[in-house]
């Protein structure tokens, strides 16, 4: 995780705080290799997204195969539903290793399965949710109407995260319902401010990061064509495409497209994680404080603090 904390640290401070969160979490919960495994799941799902998209621009544009175009487009508008859903479960498997390293000190393998498999619907329903509010948030609308519904919308994802990953880690500590959900909610809010920056600190610290690629796909588009342009018979055939008479290689463009979505997806993968394992402990904290081990509370505390600090 350290060699992670580096990349993220090299996109600027904000990226590089949410980096230190996630050390300082793993410090207190002594389980690096294990949370490891659910985000190295999901960055492979999300850089999944990128290079499916990669695949389909390489057949549509260089070998023009529209018998494995088409399928491979059903398969991309699928993807992203597929994705939160996914996402969610994974992040209730980082909240339910946080919990059992945090109380018992070690990883329960048959907890997970348990806590995944008992609150399927549960988790189904935040994904499903949590999908509609990013296509929500994805739709443009030009004017001073469309600036307000992007504020709105803004607002309510916001929102839904911090009931989301709230609700995530309180599903997994004690199966809650709604019911419990809504009590455990009201206990939160004198804990509100530092829930608050917790999830708008780390989304606005990841949304920076990620916002540097759309910049990588432009380099990509346009830098890279240029460079296919320039050296279009010098690079191997299978990536020459025809745009009228002019020969580009799209391999360059192809490459740093690949490159700017694998780091994309490293920096959102991290966000998630920092977001599930801060979230997780909190709510430990404030809830069922009195079943953190009397040794593990100050630094617990002190987590808590330093990453209400570095979100800040």
């Amino acid at each position: 995780m350290k060699f992670i904390s580096k990349i993220l640290a090299l996109f600027g401070a904000r990226t590089g705080r949410i980096g230190a969160m996630i050390r300082a979490s793993l410090s207190v919960l002594g389980s690096d290799l294990q949370v490891f495994v659910p985000f190295l799941c999901l960055f492979l799902l999300k850089a999944g997204r990128g290079l499916l998209a990669l695949a389909i621009l390489y057949l549509g544009f260089v070998t023009q195969d529209w018998e494995r175009l088409f399928p491979l487009m059903l398969v991309f508008i699928a993807y992203l539903p597929v994705e939160m859903i996914l996402q969610t479960f994974l992040q209730a498997a980082m909240s339910q290793m946080a919990r059992d390293t945090l109380i018992e000190g070690h990883v329960n393998r048959f907890a997970i399965v348990k806590t995944l498999l008992g609150n399927l619907f549960s988790l189904l329903f935040i994904g499903f949710v949590s999908y509609l509010l990013r296509r929500a948030s994805e739709s443009k609308q030009s004017g001073f109407l469309g600036f307000l519904v992007a504020i709105v919308v803004f607002v309510v994802a916001e929102v839904w995260d911090l009931v989301s990953n709230f609700g995530i880690s309180a599903i997994v500590v004690e199966r809650a319902g709604v019911k419990t959900l809504v009590a455990r909610l009201k206990e939160l809010r004198s804990h509100v401010p530092e829930t608050l920056v917790g999830v708008i600190g780390i989304d606005l610290a990841g949304g920076v990061a990620q916002s540097l690629f759309a910049g990588g796909v432009v380099l990509g588009l346009f830098g890279g064509g240029a460079v296919g342009y320039q050296f279009a018979t010098s690079l191997p055939d299978a990536f020459l495409a025809h745009f009228g008479e002019i020969p580009v290689n799209t391999l360059p463009t192809l490459s740093l497209l690949a490159l700017s979505f694998i780091l994309s997806a490293v920096i959102a993968s991290a966000t998630v994680l920092a977001k599930s394992l801060y979230f997780t402990s909190l709510y430990l904290f404030v809830v069922h404080k009195g079943e953190v081990p009397d040794d593990k509370l100050p630094a617990l505390a002190r987590m808590l603090q330093d990453g209400k600090d570095a979100s800040s």
